[in-house]
């Protein structure tokens, strides 16, 4: 049961949109989908970070004001860095062939720190955290559910990356140009209003 209610949980989140989800597409439109794996192997990895620190009691430290402001402030240049690459870059659509090992590893970094220093991500996590240590206060069905959300919200990813693929085919250079605009300016608008909510 601990199981099938973080799995649903997890899978519910595909509702959020947030930078990680232009992020997503955005790097599976351009480069296929292993670099959309890459991001989202990031995106995942970083919301384990986060699943750790909260069950290890470092809940607490992010809850802090001062903490919260700090991990605002460095994801929102993060993010903002992130609308002006979108904005200025040229589109181009690739093969997978071209994305090699080591390249693999840049996305795979801007998964993680695109959703790690986003504080509302701390929030999320901490009130499942906190929802599963109430619903269930044995430590093993607590793991059971927090490892269930966590595949959920890879599920819900790797979706994404796998959707992206299919509608590929329709994606031409000069539309795909227009994403990167709208997602730059999504980023930017983002960026800013962490900021002011962090400020």
């Amino acid at each position: 049961m601990s199981f099938l209610e973080g799995y649903v949980i997890g899978f519910g989140m595909i509702i959020f949109i947030g930078p990680v989800f232009f992020l997503l597409l955005n790097s599976s439109f351009q480069y296929g989908s292993r670099a959309g794996v890459a991001v989202a192997l990031g995106i995942i990895v970083s919301d384990i970070v986060c699943v750790t620190l909260c069950y290890y009691g470092l809940s607490s430290f992010i809850t802090v004001e001062s903490n919260q402001f700090w991990i605002g402030i460095i994801g929102s240049i993060i993010v903002f860095v992130l609308g002006i690459n979108y904005l200025v870059k040229k589109a181009k659509i690739t093969t997978e062939v071209s994305i090699h090992t080591r390249r693999l590893h840049t996305f795979f970094i801007k998964g993680f720190s695109v959703n790690f220093f986003n504080p509302f991500v701390f929030v999320v996590w901490i009130g499942v955290f906190n929802y599963g240590q109430h619903k269930f206060p044995d430590t093993r069905f607590l793991i059971v559910f927090l490892s269930s959300v966590l595949l959920g919200i890879l599920t819900t990813d790797l979706l994404k990356v796998f959707l992206s693929k299919k509608v590929k085919k329709f994606i031409s250079v000069n539309r795909l140009t227009m994403f990167f605009r709208i997602t730059g300016v999504v980023l930017i608008v983002f960026s800013i209003r962490l900021l002011y909510l962090v400020w």
